[in-house]
């Protein structure tokens, strides 16, 4: 089962995923995310640090809400994928469709300087 839990920083929408991210939790994770795309947060970070296990359904999803994203002229990222997440996401390729950070940190301070058109 699924958990999130949303926070703010620097202009960042930062949604902790905890549990997983299966079939049976796919529907919740689209709604999560597209509610905070179709909501006007122009820039989201998932922070995976706490996601277990994710399946096709979850690698679908994701996939989807970057494309959705683009397309909305916004940001979705993730940050602290680690363990068989990493595996899975590296296995399907996912890893190379959207951009990823080791920690929410780093993750918050590139996204929050793109927006502000910082670039140093």
């Amino acid at each position: 089962m699924m958990e999130h839990e949303t926070r703010h920083h620097d202009g960042v929408t930062v949604v902790e995923l905890r549990g997983s991210a299966a079939v049976a939790d796919a529907l919740a994770l689209r709604d999560v995310l597209g509610s905070h795309l179709a909501g006007g947060d122009s820039r989201v970070l998932l922070d995976m640090t706490g996601l277990r296990f994710i399946d096709s359904a979850g690698i679908g999803v994701l996939v989807s809400a970057r494309r959705r994203a683009e397309q909305l002229g916004a940001t979705l990222a993730l940050a602290g994928v680690n363990g068989a997440v990493a595996r899975v996401l590296q296995m399907t390729r996912a890893d190379r469709l959207v951009q990823t950070f080791q920690s929410v940190e780093e993750g918050v301070d590139a996204l929050s300087k793109r927006s502000s058109g910082a670039g140093e």
